[in-house]
Parts: C-alpha cells; sequence; structure tokens
C-alpha cells in the first residue's frame, strides 16, 4: 500500500513510465475520435459500444492464454460500480459528450479531472492537500488551458451545453473511480481487473447503445474510419487500461490524474507534426507549466 509520499523511486518508475505511454496513447486518441465522428458516418454512443463492447472482448480473448486471480464474491458489486464510473460514465460520456460540443471545449474539460480527483481525495482518503501538490495541480492546469486555447480552432460546430454538462460528468465519474475504488483497483492484476469492469461497463451501456449499433452502414464504412476505430478499441482502449490499471496499483489517485495534463500536451505535438498548426513560443511555457506541474505533484512529499 502507498503512502501519502507517493515519490518517485525505482519500484514506481515502470508505474510513471505507464502512465506517460497511456497519456500519448490516449492524446492521440482524441484527434481519431473527432474525425470518426465528424467525418466516419458513426455516432457517439456507436462510438461508446465499439470501444467499450470492444475492449470487453479483446480481454475475454486474452483470458484464454493469460492466467487470471479469481475475483472474491463479495468485490463484484465493487468491480460493477467501478465498472460504470471508470468506463460506462466517464468514457461513454466522454465521447457522447464530445459529439454535442466543440474540440475546444472538451479539451479544456477534461483538465478538470485532476481538480476532482484532488478534492475526492482529501474527503474519501482523507489524502493531505500539501501546497505541493496543490502548486503542481494549479500549474498544470494553467499549462494545459494555455496549450488548448492557444492551439486548438473550433470546427465550426456550435457549443452545446448538453454535451459540456456530458464532459463534466464525466470527469467527476472518473475521479470517483480513481478515489472510491482505489482499494479495489490494487487488490487484482490490470488484466483480471480490466476483463470485468469493462464486462459490467457493457451491460450497463448495452440498453443505451444497442439500437445505434444496429443502424451501422457496415458495408459504407471506409477503411480509414475502420482503422481508426480499431486503433481506439485496441491501441487507446485495450493496451492503454492495461498501462492505467498497472500504474492505479501502485501510485496514489491524485498522481495518476496529473498526467491527464500530458494529453492537450501530445496532441498538440500530433497536429503540428501534421502539419495543422504552427510552433509558438507559447507552446514552450504551457509545456513547462505542463510538466513542472506534474514533477510536482509525482515528488510530493509531506511536509
Amino acid at each position: 500500500m502507498k503512502t501519502d509520499n507517493d515519490s518517485v523511486n525505482h519500484k514506481d518508475l515502470k508505474a510513471h513510465g505507464a502512465m506517460l505511454l497511456a497519456m500519448v496513447l490516449f492524446g492521440l486518441m482524441a484527434t481519431f475520435s473527432k474525425d470518426v465522428l465528424a467525418n466516419g458516418g458513426i455516432t457517439g454512443p456507436q462510438l461508446v459500444a465499439f470501444r467499450v463492447i470492444g475492449a470487453a472482448l479483446l480481454f475475454w480473448l486474452g483470458s484464454i492464454i493469460v492466467p487470471q486471480q479469481r475475483i472474491e464474491r463479495r468485490d463484484f458489486l465493487k468491480i460493477a460500480g467501478a465498472g460504470f464510473f471508470g468506463f460506462a460514465l466517464a468514457q461513454g460520456g466522454y465521447i457522447v459528450g464530445l459529439s454535442f460540443t466543440s474540440p475546444i471545449n472538451a479539451t479544456i474539460e477534461l483538465t478538470t479531472m485532476p481538480i476532482f480527483t484532488l478534492i475526492l481525495s482529501s474527503i474519501l482518503l482523507h489524502e493531505r492537500i500539501t501546497p505541493r501538490r496543490a502548486l503542481g495541480i494549479i500549474m498544470g492546469f494553467v499549462g494545459a488551458i494555455l496549450l488548448i486555447t492557444r492551439t486548438t480552432a473550433g470546427d465550426g460546430r456550435p457549443t452545446d451545453f448538453r454535451g459540456d454538462i456530458l464532459i463534466l460528468i464525466s470527469q467527476v465519474g472518473y475521479a470517483f473511480y480513481l478515489t472510491h475504488y482505489s482499494k479495489v483497483i490494487r487488490k487484482y492484476d490490470a488484466f483480471t481487473f480490466n476483463k470485468w469492469t469493462f464486462t459490467f461497463a457493457s451491460l450497463f451501456i448495452l440498453p443505451f447503445t444497442l439500437p445505434h449499433i444496429m443502424q451501422i452502414d457496415w458495408a459504407g464504412m471506409s477503411a480509414r474510419t475502420a482503422s481508426e476505430i480499431i486503433y481506439i478499441v485496441a491501441g487507446a482502449t485495450f493496451f492503454t487500461f492495461l498501462l492505467v490499471v498497472f500504474a492505479q496499483r501502485r501510485l496514489l489517485p491524485t498522481t495518476v490524474s496529473v498526467y491527464n495534463y500530458v494529453q492537450p500536451f501530445v496532441a498538440v505535438v500530433a497536429s503540428m507534426a501534421m502539419g495543422l498548426a504552427a510552433p509558438q513560443w507559447m507552446h514552450g511555457v504551457a509545456a513547462a507549466l505542463i510538466f513542472t506541474g506534474v514533477w510536482l505533484v509525482v515528488n510530493n512529499k509531506n511536509s
């Protein structure tokens, strides 16, 4: 069990590396998700179904060859709750919300999750909010907002209040998942935990997404859209959540959440690499704020 220090040591380096790689994959997913929703003929509920149910199937297929822990009967209700808040609500709410609101609104609202996690960690886990930890969260938030507003342009889509609310609710849901279910997350290995949480999440979303699934035009789906969906399901969900849960078993919820600020940085770098954004000196300032903020939280000492 981790202590409040959660400072970087050799044992935790793999966990921090896993979170950094996961955020790179998540950051790339944002671009693909927007393209699928805007140009691929796929709706928000359909993409939620692809992501959650597709990942559940991959975890079950993998369980044939990967050794699994036995889930204690008393933990199934907790795992079902983790599946609802961490995957059905958080991931589903974000994707459906993204289909309603503008990309810049969605990206800015993603930066609220570490703040919600810090507050809930203090309430639910009695985690001390040290000045260093709070400063790191604030610096990361400012850097992310600066980066987003300097780089992201609107796509002409009108802002829809419903989308903004859904994304904010999804961030609160994921923060609750990180904090309230931290003990059961640490109890089981990443493969076992993900297999069951995604299974329960699939059951939760199926009544709402099944009518949309039946309307998918499989024959008319382009190769580009299909390849983007494969990346979203296999790369940015299946593989990524193996990394995230691996890290969650070793790091405090607030430390896990602060890596969320890396996502907009990855998205901006990808945009520059694709020639969609030009580098500015302010990007350097924003990146410095983000990574300094992450460093302050990761190296927090309870003093």
